[in-house]
């Protein structure tokens, strides 16, 4: 029952708020006040307060209260799913190389250095819809199972070398045109413009540990975000 409770305040204040009776700026009841009107105790109101800032509605300040937020409508938000559901996943190959200029930079490695390359197709029923090109710098003995890299997040791919929680990625999102393999494997004439985004994981230290590339086929090369309080 108390858990029910704890939603149902929750869902109730957020209501009051997005229907405009408390506006950004304004300061929330007080949790004895919110204790006294929803008749609980004031640990099950500060739980409800802290999900509305969780959800970055209202903001606490020390000794003061909690505050509504101002909406920034200015600012979006990507959500962006490593994997997609939709589409199936199919190893292309994976080949021990000499990188080229641009998965040097980006891993901050030698030209004599050689790296692991992992190409995926994400594909539908209709057609091939992603092409994934995954870097990571050689290491004598680095076991790679085929079964488990087909199906694996990029952030997966070092879990064996890195701590889940020591790494971080960066990403960009850009157009580049479509050559050789990757048209081949996304059946488009070379030379096509496509949206690609660039992954790059981290360490702890900030030394770069996997370089990857998306390629997104014209038909699923579309971005969506959202500015204000998105459901989500």
């Amino acid at each position: 029952m108390a858990e029910a409770l704890y939603k149902h305040v929750f869902s109730d204040v957020k209501r009051a708020i997005f229907e405009g009776e408390y506006k950004p700026g304004d300061m929330l009841p007080s949790e004895n006040e919110l204790a006294a009107k929803y008749n609980t105790s004031r640990v099950t109101i500060r739980k409800s307060l802290g999900m509305l800032e969780n959800e970055r509605i209202v903001k606490s300040w020390h000794g003061k209260g909690y505050f509504v937020i101002e909406p920034e409508h200015a600012k979006f938000t990507f959500v962006y799913e490593e994997h997609n559901k939709a589409l199936e996943s199919k190893l292309q190959y994976i080949r021990l190389l000499h990188p080229e200029a641009e998965v040097q930079s980006a891993l901050h490695i030698d030209p004599s250095q050689r790296v692991v390359s992992i190409m995926r197709i994400l594909f539908n029923t209709k057609k091939n819809m992603l092409c994934d090109l995954m870097y990571l710098p050689y290491q004598k003995g680095m076991p790679l199972i085929e079964m488990e890299i087909q199906y694996a997040d990029f952030p997966d791919l070092v879990k064996n070398k890195v701590s889940t929680f020591a790494i971080h990625t960066k990403m960009e999102i850009g157009i580049a045109a479509v050559t050789g393999e990757v048209a081949k494997r996304l059946m488009l004439e070379e030379g096509t413009s496509v949206l690609v985004i660039y992954r790059y994981l981290y360490d702890e230290m900030e030394r770069p540990v996997a370089f990857g590339k998306r390629y997104l086929h014209p038909d699923c090369g579309h971005l969506t975000a959202h500015s204000g309080f998105f459901p989500g």
